[in-house]
């Protein structure tokens, strides 16, 4: 595995690599909360990029370059070629998936008003909406799609699934929280009695219909649980007789005898002990798929904010989901988790909110606030190239399709205002955002040579 030494390097060289090219960038303002202030923030697109030269090679119906071919297996699969990552897709052509969450026919009020108007069925949402992703550039879904409408009209869009499993094991455990569940004391169940065999009931039940898809890139076992280090202190807090308090109870007991408290714990046996529910978490769901689903690749349980035992995660994924926000720039913060993970990355969740969005607060949400459409754009470029430079991306996920309507009050407190869509709650596109989508998007695979050619005639680079 890479060092994180290495990836520390190789990050500040990424970000180094402007100032000592000559490359030009521009000013974006920012925040990331609506409460902060207007922060300048250096940003760049193609149009910086120093002697860039626009090359776009073949194309398959997977959005895959045609110019360059690996071993097919009839699925994806990721693949290390020269110290980049890419996906290989089933016709065995490199790939960077580009995606779009939450490609689904909008619930609110307004936005079943607004679909009664725009689209005949759902059928004609489908192919005007698969049009649109492929007008722009965009070569799948993310999570939370509607699979069924956009699969059956439209062959070559990727899409990927959430499973569920913890959180469907959990249910009646655990209250709504802001984007996730929220268990009780950021503990999962995994201790609880049933667990593997819940999820090898799941895997056979849900998953087994959707081996042979060559259009599933690949598994997501669940969103946003509370994978954060030092969990023994959190299960040792549980109610005396919970599943997750008892195996807390013995773990401490058989580190350090009978009468052990938690000030008898060490750094190491905190660490030994988030390994343990890794294992039994990842292990158990990576197993129960497997065992119904050889083909696809395990995409792990999107993670977000901090985690623990990284490369217990790493042992069973093909990739590793990350919802990336707080970074404007992310290369520096992606090479670092993906040297603990050992798997290239993909960001499944990432976005920008225009302040000039006609309704809406923008007072939900952890993307970043913008003044304008156009800089939504601005930092989709910016974001985006930088995850390319770092040769450890293989793929983004924009969140999301439609702009969260504030008429509709079942949503949880993430989803209620917020200018996060491709379209606004009628169904119209935001011009400005999707122009710069599509300039970058159908740029992917000369902007990757440009940056691995000019690593290595950069002196600075070795």
């Amino acid at each position: 595995m890479t060092s994180f030494r290495t990836v520390l390097v190789a990050a500040w060289l990424v970000l180094l690599t402007p100032l000592l090219s000559g490359e030009e960038t521009i000013i974006v303002k920012a925040k990331a909360k609506l409460q902060h202030r207007w922060k300048d923030r250096p940003t760049r697109t193609i149009a910086t990029l120093e002697n860039y030269q626009s090359f776009e090679p073949p194309l398959n119906k997977y959005g895959s370059r045609m110019d360059q071919r690996e071993p097919s297996t009839g699925f994806f699969y990721t693949l290390q070629k020269d110290g980049r990552w890419w996906i290989v897709d089933p016709e065995g052509y490199l790939h960077i998936n580009r995606g779009i969450v939450s490609v689904s026919i909008g619930t609110g009020p307004a936005q079943r008003k607004a679909f009664a108007s725009k689209f005949q069925s759902k059928a004609d949402w489908s192919t005007q909406t698969a049009k649109l992703l492929r007008d722009h550039h965009f070569t799948g879904t993310g999570a939370w799609t509607d699979d069924d409408l956009i699969q059956r009209h439209n062959d070559g869009v990727s899409h990927c699934i959430n499973w569920n499993f913890m959180t469907t094991f959990s249910k009646g455990r655990t209250r709504r929280g802001s984007g996730h569940a929220n268990y009780p004391g950021d503990c999962i169940l995994v201790f609880h009695p049933g667990w593997e065999a819940f999820c090898s009931k799941h895997a056979r039940e849900q998953i087994t219909q959707h081996r042979e898809d060559p259009n599933l890139l690949g598994h997501f076992f669940d969103n946003e649980l509370p994978l954060k280090p030092d969990m023994i202190d959190r299960y040792l807090r549980l109610d005396k007789d919970d599943p997750g308090y008892l195996a807390a109870t013995a773990f401490l007991k058989t580190q350090h005898g009978d009468d052990a408290t938690v000030e008898d714990l060490t750094s190491s046996d905190r660490a030994k002990f988030d390994d343990l529910v890794m294992e039994k978490y990842v292990g158990t769901v990576a197993r129960a798929i497997k065992q119904v689903d050889p083909n696809h690749m395990l995409l792990g349980p999107r993670l977000y904010s901090r985690n623990a035992s990284l490369d217990v995660i790493g042992k069973y994924v093909d990739a590793f989901c990350y919802n990336l926000y707080g970074q404007w720039s992310p290369a520096s913060k992606a090479s670092a988790l993906a040297a603990e993970v050992g798997k290239p990355l993909i960001v499944t969740e990432y976005y920008a909110k225009g302040m000039d969005a006609n309704g809406l607060s923008n007072q939900s949400g952890a993307g970043w606030c913008v003044p304008t459409q156009a800089d939504r754009g601005l930092f989709y470029q910016n974001f985006c190239l930088d995850l390319m430079e770092s040769k450890i991306c293989v793929g983004w996920h924009w969140f999301k399709y439609q702009d969260n309507d504030p008429t509709d009050t079942t949503k949880d407190p993430s989803n209620l205002n917020s200018n996060k869509g491709i379209l606004d709650n009628h169904y119209q596109p935001y011009r400005p955002l999707l122009d710069r989508m599509k300039e970058l998007n159908r740029e992917v695979y000369g902007l990757i040579d440009y940056f691995d050619q000019r690593s290595t005639t950069l002196p600075s680079s070795r």
